[in-house]
């Protein structure tokens, strides 16, 4: 049975409805997942319950307050539930080894969820590039600038048959990347593996388990299908094993359940029988 990704929609509260681009919803079947668009009225449980695997999209400024700062003027526009909703979905999924993977804000979210912090806006930070292109205007295929990727990621593994190889250490690509933020202080678990040529972090992955966050986004770039795939995946391994788990469980409970109904039964016998030489006439 194939991998179950949950995806967390984006909120549109002027309509009352739920979207994103369907291309997430085509990258994850074409390589091999079921995706399943979840809104922020169930719980993070709920979610978890379900899902091998969260795909973390595209959206609205994480506020601030949840990395410990009052907001800028810079900030552009928030949705504090959908922040609180995917920060816990995180921090529950990181600690069951359920595989995430985050695209823009998604990245965000992962590293404000592990107790890392943001720049609120890349024009506080001297000699940055340009990183906020308007992506109605030059369109989300562009490839708006280059960033270097360590050789010694699992980001590198997943994507080295796709890429130029022009050192030892690190390998650049040019990629289709917009945003006004980005990462500053990374959080727990987690490291930084590609940057652009600012130094500003591009992306980041877990120490251990299937953690990744991408600053730029891979669903418009034919390449970035590798990532897609290793997703998938690792949340088909990660169904297998908790398929394993709930088997392991259940064979647990009717051994229990076998031994407290023999422990009756022998119970009932020895208080109901005639002990043995005892009756009169």
């Amino acid at each position: 049975m194939k991998p179950l990704i949950g995806i967390i929609g984006q909120t549109d509260p002027s309509k009352n409805r739920l979207f994103l681009d369907r291309r997430h919803i085509e990258r994850i079947a074409e390589a091999g997942g079921v995706p399943a668009v979840f809104n922020i009225n169930c719980s993070p449980d709920e979610v978890l319950e379900h899902v091998d695997g969260i795909l973390l999209i595209e959206g609205p400024d994480v506020h601030p307050y949840f990395y410990g700062e009052d907001p800028s003027s810079a900030i552009k526009y928030v949705d504090v539930e959908r922040d609180e909703f995917e920060i816990c979905l995180v921090k529950k999924a990181v600690e069951k080894g359920v595989p995430i993977l985050g695209i823009s804000r998604g990245m965000h979210v992962i590293n404000v969820a592990l107790g890392g912090t943001l720049y609120q806006d890349l024009n506080d930070i001297p000699k940055a590039i340009k990183h906020d292109w308007d992506i109605n205007l030059v369109g989300p295929s562009q490839r708006v600038h280059g960033i270097r990727i360590k050789t010694s990621s699992k980001l590198y593994e997943i994507l080295k048959d796709q890429l130029s190889i022009e050192g030892t250490n690190e390998v650049y690509l040019k990629v289709n990347s917009f945003h006004h933020q980005a990462t500053k202080r990374v959080g727990e678990g987690i490291k930084p593996v590609a940057y652009a040529v600012d130094g500003l972090i591009e992306a980041i992955e877990g120490v251990e388990g299937f953690i990744l966050g991408l600053q730029w986004q891979p669903e418009y770039l034919p390449e970035m299908r590798r990532v897609f795939e290793a997703f998938v995946r690792a949340a088909a391994e990660y169904r297998i094993k908790k398929m394993e788990l709930e088997k392991t469980e259940i064979e647990a409970e009717l051994r229990e359940e076998l031994t407290r109904e023999q422990d009756e039964s022998h119970h009932s016998s020895d208080t109901t029988g005639s002990p043995p030489g005892t009756s009169q006439t």
